[in-house]
């Protein structure tokens, strides 16, 4: 958010609103402090004055940023002068220009009202100091508590030395971009570590019970007529098929920056996704001898969502509920419109939660994996992306569980 201050102009007796830093500006290192308390005392001993000041402008005071370590230097680092008076720094500013007063006593313009006499202090020459987008930092001077008309060769000097400051304006705020940079370059390779945990999470797990059903089925393979059969094997492709699916979408994503990623909405049927969805978790019921109900309001509600994101979304809520559902348990689904809402519900009466873990849940780096109520393995980065793509198709996810009886995850769409 920029800052603005509002600074006197003596001269011309006008007030102008100029751009200070604003909150996104890096704070002036001490390596940087330390130079320039060295620069600024170089100045004031060449030009022989009693002050040497480097000043900032705060939005309704300008400060004395850095004084020289001078004899008899009336100004002290820290102190702030409100912009009542137009000071000399003020007109600096304002003007963008070198200011030289020599002698402000024998000034109509600076005579009067002039807290520098006050400290006698009664010549100065100034220079603006700015960030390198143009927003104000304020000046560099040097005052004297006698007549002096400052000399060529020092006003250059002294010129020279506000490049100096501008230039390590320039790379502080290049060295924190650098830092910004790095930063997320860091979430990025933390994000395709994760995202290699996420494959294991929603196919290794799918795999899995694929390959635990076919033991199974080969081992009591002459105990099964050709009635069974036929329908585990089905149940068995379409859930093969919705994990290559699945594999598809995240070798699609993993070619892109997982953080940025933008949904493409699209309207659906989420029954259908939900449908489908439930069956490819088909031997995951069918071990766990789970009862499942579907509660729909209509065969079709149409949302605008990203298809793939939604299916992300369903799928990790469902396999979640199955997954600390004990056997034999209730896992139930409702879709239905509630208030020109979408709504989706997955109930399940599994172990719970406490509110620590609730509020937690979509936390990777808070999260604390358990597993499942027969052993099933959980990282937590299922339902960390699918937080991630809830928020990208805004929606709102609400949370009631308790310990021992289960818990409920409410979509709003």
């Amino acid at each position: 958010m920029k800052k603005y201050s509002t600074i006197k102009i003596r001269e011309t007796k006008e007030s102008k609103r100029v751009i200070i830093g604003s909150d996104l500006k890096p704070e002036i290192t001490q390596e940087i402090i330390g130079k320039w308390q060295s620069l600024i005392d170089t100045a004031a001993k060449i030009a022989k004055v009693s002050s040497g000041l480097i000043m900032r402008l705060n939005e309704e005071t300008i400060e004395v940023f850095l004084s020289s370590k001078t004899e008899g230097n009336p100004l002290k680092a820290g102190e702030q002068i409100e912009l009542i008076y137009g000071i000399y720094c003020e007109n600096v500013i304002a003007t963008q220009k070198k200011l030289l007063v020599p002698n402000a006593m024998k000034s109509k313009i600076w005579k009067d009202n002039n807290p520098a006499i006050d400290d006698n202090l009664i010549s100065y020459i100034g220079f603006p100091v700015n960030w390198p987008d143009g927003e104000i930092f304020g000046t560099i001077c040097v005052l004297d508590n006698k007549e002096n008309y400052y000399s060529n060769d020092f006003s250059n000097i002294l010129n020279q030395i506000k490049q100096h400051l501008e230039t390590d304006l320039q790379l502080l705020l290049l060295n924190d971009d650098l830092k910004k940079k790095n930063a997320q370059l860091e979430q990025l390779n933390n994000t395709k570590s994760k995202f290699l945990s996420l494959i294991s999470h929603d196919i290794r797990g799918s795999v899995g019970t694929i390959n635990e059903f076919l033991k199974v089925m080969l081992e009591d393979y002459d105990s099964f007529d050709k009635s069974e059969l036929k329908p585990m094997i089905d149940s068995l492709s379409k859930n093969a098929g919705s994990t290559y699916q699945t594999l598809e979408t995240l070798l699609t994503w993993s070619k892109n920056d997982l953080v940025q990623i933008k949904p493409d909405k699209t309207k659906i049927n989420i029954i259908d996704i939900t449908d489908d969805i439930f069956n490819s978790f088909g031997q995951e019921i069918l071990f766990k001898k789970l009862i499942v109900k579907k509660e729909y309001s209509s065969n079709s509600l149409y949302i605008s969502v990203d298809r793939k994101m939604m299916a992300v979304i369903i799928r990790n809520l469902l396999s979640n509920a199955i997954k600390y559902t004990k056997n034999e348990g209730t896992v139930i689904i409702r879709v239905f419109e509630l208030k020109k809402q979408h709504v989706i519900e997955i109930e399940d009466t599994g172990i719970g939660m406490n509110k620590t873990k609730v509020d937690n849940l979509f936390s990777y780096d808070k999260f604390h994996s358990r597993q499942g109520t027969n052993g099933e393995s959980s990282s937590g980065i299922g339902l960390m992306l699918a937080k991630d793509f809830m928020d990208k198709n805004n929606i709102k996810v609400v949370v009631k569980s308790e310990l021992g009886k289960g818990t409920i995850f409410r979509l709003i769409i």
